[in-house]
């Protein structure tokens, strides 16, 4: 416990002194941190799996990022969830140069077709002497800047997954995007690609899940910033005589918040020591809807000031609009429940 705790302090100034003060830049000019990546690789913070910390502390760490940036914390998201630990799982690949931020991943599932539809994948795998990888993905974060890809493909109508290296048969264009900006989302390109295959559905479906439960922490860090923030209008500004904070009903608003928090907090860690497509999904599910729910009521507090550029809240309310639709949209968290009443009841 202790030790978690001092890996959290760090993290928080960290965060404080490393990625706010660099938050709006990389929101209002679409800039991408690449340095900010590596020090993040550098002080273990990048991939702190591979540093042999448990899923739940590396998610408590997530939360902490988000509460300053969505844009770096779901670069974290990609790097690590989507990319470098499938890998490191489900391949021998050295992924080093991935957790030290010196090399940047990129995950490719959606399609320009059919983004929550898999099965219609278009992208192919075929081999000859080596795998060749040809098809088109979008959506995809870091895309612009990656290395190297992990990318699903279709190999006798059944998904794989292969790793491509960054080469001139990759083309890729920038998709410009409301909120998350700065992670460089693009369209990618395949024509004729070498890759290395690493395994079936089953790395894409590892991906998903620990990238869901990723995108739930980075929900909650979301909402916690927006609450901070009204909290600190809340105090500041007088209305009425009186501050903003004083007058029962805002308060009731924040205390409402704050108690759904708690337990969204609660459930990540109960589903982090529990892992199943189900709870992932629930999880999932709640932590966004709920948490886009506080962004709005922390935006109610502090009105127009909370709707202009240059509060931290107008940033979030277009940063947690994505966390139902990237990694499996409400629809898909909904079906998989479905799916899976019987074991639940």
């Amino acid at each position: 416990m202790l030790e978690s705790q001092l890996i959290l302090d760090t993290v928080r100034n960290f965060s404080k002194n490393k990625i706010e003060p660099l938050s709006e830049k990389i929101d209002r000019e679409d800039w991408y941190p690449r340095n900010l990546v590596r020090e993040m690789g550098s002080i273990g913070i990048l991939n702190p799996l591979y540093q042999g910390l448990d899923l739940y502390t590396a998610m408590l760490i997530l939360e902490e990022i988000a509460k300053v940036s969505g844009s770096v914390a779901l670069i974290q998201d990609a790097q690590t969830e989507l990319v470098t630990e499938p890998i490191r799982k489900f391949s021998k690949v050295d992924v080093n140069a991935l957790s030290s931020g010196e090399k940047i991943g990129s995950f490719g599932l959606s399609e320009p077709c059919c983004g929550s539809d898999t099965s219609s994948m278009k992208t192919k795998a075929v081999k000859k002497n080596e795998w060749i990888i040809t098809g088109e993905k979008m959506w995809i974060t870091q895309g612009l800047y990656a290395d190297l890809y992990l990318v699903a493909a279709k190999v006798d109508n059944k998904i794989n997954a292969f790793l491509v290296n960054r080469d001139p048969c990759i083309s890729v264009s920038k998709i410009e995007v409301m909120g998350n900006r700065g992670t460089g989302t693009a369209n990618v390109k395949f024509e004729e690609c070498k890759g290395e295959h690493i395994g079936g559905w089953e790395v894409i479906k590892y991906a998903l899940n620990i990238g869901r439960v990723a995108i739930s922490a980075i929900s909650i860090g979301l909402a916690e910033g927006a609450i901070e923030e009204a909290l600190e209008w809340g105090n500041s500004r007088i209305v009425f005589g009186k501050k903003v904070l004083e007058h029962q009903g805002n308060l009731w608003k924040v205390s409402d918040s704050i108690s759904k928090i708690l337990m969204l907090k609660s459930f990540l860690k109960y589903v982090c020591e529990n892992m199943n497509d189900y709870l992932i999904s629930s999880l999932k599910l709640q932590s966004s809807r709920i948490s886009q729910e506080i962004v709005d009521q922390s935006l109610q507090i502090m009105g127009g000031m909370g709707y202009a550029k240059g509060s931290k809240i107008e940033r979030i309310y277009r940063d947690i609009r994505l966390t139902r639709i990237g990694e499996g949209s409400d629809e898909v968290q909904l079906h998989i429940i479905s799916k899976n009443i019987n074991k639940i009841f």
